[in-house]
């Protein structure tokens, strides 16, 4: 995996990612990020809840009688791992419109010693063995009369 903000490397363990107001502008100076990983270095948390997500969407299709996505029914609801070999741009699509917050809390579970919050995801891009994902973050804060996080 590699994380940059404004053409600079920032490790892992230094990002964190903003869990109220995700995507909602902020009055903070943002900075552009670019995170790219190989698919199969995606982790195990994330898969089981993308997993999940794929096999409660084959319930809720044969529940109502149709899809609500419907390349997953035609690619008959393979695992997450089956997917990116099958359909890497679905992959994508499935993880910016639902599985965003599982992915970035798995990848970034810290909540101290930051110095990046992840503000947004502006887009999401699949070869056949890795994602591209951009957007903006900003300076991690703490507000020092509360010690609460700041998050916009």
């Amino acid at each position: 995996m590699r994380f940059t903000s404004e053409n600079e490397t920032v490790n892992q363990h230094h990002i964190g990612c903003r869990s109220l107001g995700f995507g909602e502008p902020t009055d903070l100076k943002t900075k552009q990020y670019e995170l790219i990983i190989d698919f199969n270095k995606l982790p195990s948390s994330f898969i089981e809840h993308a997993n999940t997500f794929i096999q409660q969407c084959r319930l809720d299709d044969t529940e109502q009688g149709f899809p609500d996505i419907q390349e997953l029914q035609t690619l008959q609801y393979p695992e997450f791992y089956e997917l990116t070999k099958k359909s890497p741009t679905l992959s994508a699509s499935l993880i910016k419109d639902y599985l965003y917050f599982d992915l970035l809390f798995a990848l970034f579970p810290q909540t101290e010693n930051l110095k990046l919050v992840i503000s947004n995801i502006t887009s999401i891009q699949a070869s056949d063995t890795r994602l591209k994902i951009t957007g903006e973050t900003f300076p991690f804060k703490i507000n020092t009369s509360t010690k609460n996080i700041y998050q916009p």
